[in-house]
């Protein structure tokens, strides 16, 4: 588990910095603007139609599909590269970049699972998330003053190695990997995949529309509010602050779904009020403070929702579970934008918003399975 927490910290680090950098670049840019984000980010979802597809058919460890997919999106990187002053030709490359990211989030899944069983899975949950989420903080901190340095596309070259590395890192124990998870279907489980539940499905399928409509929102509000990509760095950050103190509070109270749901509102609700709040001299102190007020929702409730597949369900049914509520995230985030499209203002409320509403569905998920248990 500390390979793997090492590992997927790293990835996030440059994933986060990759996004920053190319969503910046398509918000700011001549012919780029709220539209061709929305493209590009609705097409960057248009890949999760396949992954279930894929994912079911798919008989690998998902140690051996995390590095696959890592030496994909590293090309992909390098291809990008080439492409940074051209919008249009970023709107294209970013969709194939997230082919990579969807079947990376369904494989990370796979591999925290197929570890889960030498660990305490509350603990691992919420170590390896507050530690991902400290890495998507630092990663775009860092990016304006190496954008300083080595230009935009000297920070994407060097991303491209950061994933040659992680994907390097990632190898060792491939193989044992393999054979130990061949062994155990073949001795423990039938030949046909469970299917998963539509109540988790539906959860996950809110995930990515709450990253999804931050990371619309983000760039273009504080572009409307006069600031950088700096201040874009700051209040990004932000938001992994609240998700990593939200992982050491989970680690160290188990709180029931009603307690939690409760706790999750009353944070975004904070966090959208702060977020409201007209613009002025601590514009960036109060977007810091709202991100960071979402950040601690969204992170609770992930981690919670992480830690109650790993230990009710298997990672086949994760899998399948991430992978079909990928898929369905496009038309959620179509209405969403469709909506944000005609009241721009107003585009920061859609992430407070889907929080609220995954916090009553994860808390559906936990009392119907306690239900059937009654």
């Amino acid at each position: 588990m500390i390979r793997y927490t090492i590992v997927s910290t790293l990835y996030r680090f440059f994933a986060g910095t990759f996004l920053v950098v190319v969503n910046w670049q398509i918000a700011t840019s001549e012919s780029g603007g709220y539209w061709r984000l929305v493209i590009s980010t609705l097409l960057s979802y248009v890949p999760a139609l396949a992954v279930p597809l894929v994912i079911r058919r798919i008989t690998m460890s998902g140690q051996r599909l995390t590095v696959l997919s890592l030496l994909y999106v590293a090309v992909v990187s390098l291809v990008v590269s080439f492409l940074v002053e051209n919008a249009t030709a970023l709107v294209v490359a970013n969709f194939f970049m997230w082919v990579g990211f969807f079947s990376l989030e369904a494989s990370w899944e796979s591999w925290f699972n197929e570890e889960k069983r030498r660990q305490d899975v509350s603990w691992a949950s919420s170590v390896t998330m507050s530690g991902n989420q400290a890495a998507l903080m630092i990663g775009p901190l860092f990016a304006p003053a190496i954008i300083d340095v080595v230009g935009t596309r000297g920070i994407v070259l060097a991303l491209t190695a950061g994933f040659v590395l992680v994907a390097a890192l990632s190898w060792a124990g491939v193989q044992a990997a393999v054979v130990a998870g061949t062994d155990d279907e073949t001795e423990a489980a039938p030949s046909a995949k469970p299917a998963a539940p539509l109540r988790l499905i539906a959860t996950f399928a809110l995930v990515w529309p709450v990253l999804g409509t931050f990371n619309l929102m983000l760039p273009l509000q504080v572009s409307d509010r006069g600031a950088g990509l700096v201040t874009v760095g700051i209040v990004d950050a932000c938001l992994g602050i609240g998700v990593i103190v939200a992982g050491v509070v989970l680690a160290r109270a188990k709180l029931p779904s009603a307690m939690l749901s409760t706790l999750v509102v009353a944070c975004t609700l904070v966090g959208g009020v702060l977020w409201a709040l007209p613009a002025g001299g601590a514009a960036v102190v109060t977007m810091a403070l709202s991100t960071f007020a979402l950040g601690a929702g969204f992170g609770a409730l992930r981690i919670a929702l992480r830690e109650y597949t790993a230990t009710h369900y298997d990672s086949a049914v994760t899998s399948q579970a991430v992978a079909l509520g990928n898929a369905a995230a496009i038309p959620t985030l179509a209405v969403v934008f469709l909506v944000s499209g005609a009241t721009q203002p107003l585009v920061w409320v859609a992430p407070f918003l889907l929080v609220i509403v995954m916090s009553y569905s994860f808390r559906g998920i936990r009392t119907w399975k306690t239900s059937l248990k009654t």
